[in-house]
């Protein structure tokens, strides 16, 4: 009979191993080394499905984790990811009554979202949905390839005039640019605290994700961190994957090993994380474009980030936009204890625009109507959701971080 129950500490490398076997093969990095929040935590969250002859049958990931938000609300959240089955378990139902437990200790934890790395049946007949707005913002930068002289000296110019329209009236101060260092966590950590709608880190907590590169691993990129200073004082950072550049003499041919999906460049140069003032966030972003060799630059902006979004569609070297949800799914387990969590984001009571009834139902106030769970997300989350006339504009949308950053799972 199996076993389903919260995994201990010295059986997560058996995990570990089974996730490999999976998702990496013989790549590197190991998912120990990219997760290390599900793979090697002094208090463990993950649940595990254990044959009867003792051995690991099926894993899930759960990570604990609170939302900042607008600096003014704390919501708790799990996210769930490194999803595995041995291959000999398949087609057990073991994901599905994992995930029947992570919800289960979400619910305990009174956490009312789980956060998602992907849109499986499994997680969508459980009810998880994709959620939020986010923009793909593609930089054009100068290119990998020489350029001929006129092209570049245009090129510069269309750098120079955009950030004379970020700092006008005052002229644009001179950005210093370099790749951080550990003495640096410190000044990469005031930054990343500075967000308003962050998952909140320790510093400590902070250098660990910045150490496992999780989602450049995932890519199959090669991690960079810049920081920016004007006269000395840090004003923006970038956390950003690159193509690995081939080993000298490699030839043409793709290494099979290079990423997941097979290619060392089947993905662009993207961005990871960002922080800073718009403004300086923006100079710093066009500044990696324009001057670090490459083709495109993929910047994920959510939908609060609305100043800087503004900002970056000025880019005077060529910038192009599309909009998506944000990346994953979600999961809402409990509206009333989400919208408790959430109050104070807004002026006035929630109750006077929703309402619950103990039993995980949510109905708009003014007109006793129940809101159908399919549109929960839509109407918490996504600012472009047409308002039904009786719900009250004052009650926003939460914004909530882009989900496959420095926290992916």
């Amino acid at each position: 009979m199996t076993e389903y129950r919260l995994m201990q500490p010295h059986e997560l490398e058996e995990a570990a191993a089974l996730a490999d076997s999976v998702f990496r093969g013989d790549r590197k990095p190991s998912m120990s080394d990219m997760f290390p929040r599900l793979f090697a935590p002094r208090m463990t969250h993950s649940y595990g499905a254990f044959t009867e002859d003792g051995s690991l049958g099926a894993f899930m990931g759960l990570a604990p984790s609170t939302l900042r938000v607008e600096n003014k609300a704390r919501i708790r959240a799990f996210s769930v990811g490194s999803v595995c089955t041995a291959p000999e378990q398949r087609g057990a139902g073991l994901a599905g009554q994992l995930l029947k437990r992570c919800i289960a200790h979400a619910r305990a934890a009174e956490a009312p979202l789980i956060f998602v790395s992907g849109d499986r049946s499994l997680y969508l007949r459980a009810g998880c949905t994709p959620f939020g707005r986010t923009a793909n913002v593609i930089l054009r930068g100068l290119g990998a390839e020489p350029q001929a002289a006129s092209t570049f000296q245009a090129a510069m110019q269309d750098s120079l005039a955009f950030r004379s329209a970020l700092y006008a009236p005052a002229p644009p101060p001179t950005l210093v640019m370099r790749d951080a260092g550990i003495k640096d966590l410190m000044r990469l950590h005031e930054l990343h605290a500075s967000g308003s709608t962050i998952f909140e880190e320790g510093a400590a907590g902070l250098s660990d994700l910045l150490a496992a590169a999780a989602y450049c691993g995932v890519l199959g990129l090669e991690q960079r961190i810049i920081l920016a200073s004007i006269e000395g004082k840090s004003v923006a950072y970038a956390v950003f994957g690159v193509p690995p550049q081939p080993p000298t003499g490699a030839t043409d041919e793709a290494d099979p090993q290079a990423s997941d999906s097979g290619s060392a460049s089947s993905h662009p140069p993207t961005v990871i994380a960002y922080g800073g003032a718009p403004h300086h966030a923006a100079d710093l972003l066009s500044c990696i474009a324009t001057n670090e060799g490459l083709n495109e630059l993929h910047v994920p902006v959510p939908w609060q980030d609305e100043k800087l979004l503004s900002l970056l569609q000025l880019h005077a070297a060529g910038v192009s936009s599309s909009f998506a949800s944000n990346a994953g799914t979600v999961l809402i387990l409990d509206p009333e204890t989400l919208l408790n969590q959430a109050q104070p984001l807004w002026s006035r009571p929630w109750q006077e625009a929703l309402q619950t009834d103990g039993r995980g139902n949510l109905f708009a106030a003014p007109t006793e109507r129940q809101i159908e769970r399919s549109e929960w997300a839509a109407l918490l989350f996504d600012p472009q959701y047409p308002r039904p006339d009786d719900i009250p504009g004052w009650l926003t949308p939460i914004p909530l971080p882009y989900l496959y950053g420095l926290d992916y799972i």
